[in-house]
């Protein structure tokens, strides 16, 4: 089973939707489930501007809110110490991954540099020794990755739309939905007896939700 996960490093709402899908996964992996996860890259405006999401885009409830959520499942969100950086080397950088079959592990430690660590995901050292943690082979000239990621799609300020998951039968979950919605997606689009809905019919969406 294949899962596209549309998404932006730079995004808090892709971080922690992909921190409980990871979880999800890795439940559904160990159930004797068998799952591709594709990567999609977005580009945000924050990240296209190079300016992150913290709390002077936010209001201070929300921000709690968020790094308590964020908490909850596993992830540290420090929306203080984020470093403002564009993510076209990060994107390629899990391309690159992809290919050597470490994408996952690719994207999450990138989420947990940029939102956990203060680093600076545009810088291509920081990308470099992240590579290399992951075990990642860095094939660069002049400090770019190879191979280059999907050209991004950008996003209007009032419009994020990401993260964003596609199933094989064409259900498609948006925003940084539950744990719970994660796990019943996976076992529903992987049960033999799924109806497979034709690429013409209207899928359904769930909006983002703590």
């Amino acid at each position: 089973m294949k899962v596209e996960f549309t998404h932006d490093i730079a995004c808090v709402w892709s971080a922690l939707g992909y921190t409980r899908f990871q979880r999800a996964a890795e439940e559904h992996r160990a159930g004797g489930g068998e799952l591709e996860v594709v990567f999609r890259p977005y580009r945000t405006v924050v990240s296209s501007a190079g300016t992150p999401q913290s709390p002077a885009h936010l209001q201070p409830d929300p921000v709690a809110q968020i790094a308590r959520a964020a908490a909850a499942d596993g992830l540290v969100v420090n929306l203080d110490r984020i470093v403002p950086a564009p993510t076209a080397h990060a994107h390629r950088l899990i391309a690159l991954a992809a290919a050597q079959g470490t994408a996952e592990d690719m994207a999450a430690r990138l989420y947990r540099a940029h939102f956990s660590d203060g680093l600076d995901i545009g810088d291509a050292n920081v990308l470099r020794d992240l590579a290399f943690a992951i075990g990642v082979r860095w094939n660069t000239e002049k400090g770019d990755v190879r191979p280059r990621a999907e050209s991004a799609r950008s996003a209007r300020a009032s419009d994020p739309r990401v993260p964003v998951f596609r199933f094989p039968d064409g259900t498609v979950l948006v925003g940084a939905v539950s744990l719970a919605a994660l796990r019943s997606e996976l076992r529903r689009a992987d049960s033999p007896r799924r109806r497979v809905r034709p690429s013409s019919d209207r899928a359904p969406t769930a909006e983002a939700v703590l």
